[in-house]
Order: C-alpha cells, then sequence, then structure tokens
C-alpha cells in the first residue's frame, strides 16, 4: 500500500509541496501496479498469486455460470477436462425424470441424464434409440413390463429387450451403442 505523509495544519503549503508531490507519486506508483493487474478496457485481471474469498460467482449477465461457495462448486455450462478426473467421494449421475418413469426417450444428441426409467405401458412397439453423444454412457431400466428394443441400434446384438425391472447399461461410440451390462434382459448377438 501506498505510504502517504501526513501534513500537519501548522506545515505551510510552500514547505508542504515536496510531501505532496511525494504522496502523489507513491499513489501514482500504487495505481500503477494496479494497472498491471486490471486492464480495464479488456476487462481481464491478471494474477500469478492466489484469490482468496468466501465465494466465487461468474455471470455472464443471464446466469451464474460458475459459483464456489463454502459447500458446493455448481458448473451451470458444460465443461471439459483435458485431464484425468480424480473423484474421492461418490459419483452421483441424474436420472431423468426424477425418478418418474419416461414416456419418450429424447431427440438425437439430447440425452440429457444418465439414466432413463421407461414406463413399459406406454412403450409398447419396438423402440428404436435415438444416436447419443460420442462417449456417452446411458443407462435404460424397465418399468412395469417388457420393453423390446430395435436390435439395429446395438453394436452385433439380433435381440435386445428388458423384463420389468430390467436394465441395460450402453455406451454410444459416435455410430451405435455398445452394451456394457445387462441385467434381468434378453441380449442375444
Amino acid at each position: 500500500m501506498a505510504s502517504i505523509t501526513t501534513i500537519l495544519g501548522t506545515d505551510s503549503v510552500s514547505s508542504s509541496r515536496i510531501v505532496l508531490n511525494n504522496n502523489f507519486n507513491a499513489i501514482n506508483t500504487q495505481l500503477g501496479e494496479f494497472a498491471a493487474l486490471l486492464d480495464t478496457t479488456a476487462q481481464t485481471l491478471s494474477l500469478t498469486g492466489e484469490v482468496k474469498g468466501g465465494a466465487l460467482r461468474i455471470n455472464n449477465t443471464t446466469i451464474d455460470t460458475f459459483v464456489v461457495d463454502a459447500t458446493s462448486i455448481t458448473a451451470s455450462v458444460e465443461a471439459t477436462f483435458e485431464a484425468k478426473v480424480t473423484l474421492e467421494k461418490a459419483l452421483i449421475q441424474n436420472i431423468a425424470g426424477n425418478n418418474t418413469p419416461v414416456t419418450t426417450l429424447p431427440a438425437t444428441g439430447d440425452y440429457n441424464a444418465a439414466t432413463y426409467i421407461m414406463d413399459a405401458t406406454v412403450f409398447t412397439a419396438t423402440v428404436t434409440l435415438n444416436n447419443a453423444e460420442a462417449g456417452q454412457e446411458i443407462t435404460f431400466i424397465s418399468e412395469g413390463g417388457t420393453i423390446s428394443f430395435d436390435a439395429a441400434s446395438f453394436n452385433t446384438a439380433t435381440v435386445v429387450s428388458l423384463n420389468n425391472g430390467g436394465t441395460i447399461t450402453c455406451k454410444f461410440d459416435g455410430t451405435i451403442f455398445h452394451i456394457i451390462s445387462a441385467m434381468n434382459a434378453t441380449v442375444t448377438y
């Protein structure tokens, strides 16, 4: 912080000019240090040390895109990690419809849940899966009866169906789904 010398009431203006100039120089130097970190034109802050605070909120004027507080981190936009990710606690994935069986499946590329509980009383015809995103893993669960899938949705499968309560987990490779696991299901190759 800039070191400022106080001018006393008994000081004369002429003798205080050097003190005033030194004070302005100290303030100017301090402002130069701030200006080196904060570019107001580009609206950027460049730091090499730590940033400490009780919370961090990044907002793009529409939504809070990234929020960190004492208990959680919430990212409201897609994130790309270009290095490995280590989780030291549980990975909790979402279920479409908050555990309520779905009556439709998403359009191509719109799978936004890890698990879809499917209402077998609605999915009575053979289900053809729309494409997911390359690398996406999805679990389908049948509730209320048997659900048959179009085997053409799956790599090398000829029959894929889920009995009541059956599950199938698969990964989409960009072209077709690969079955990772199946329980209470019929899968024929």
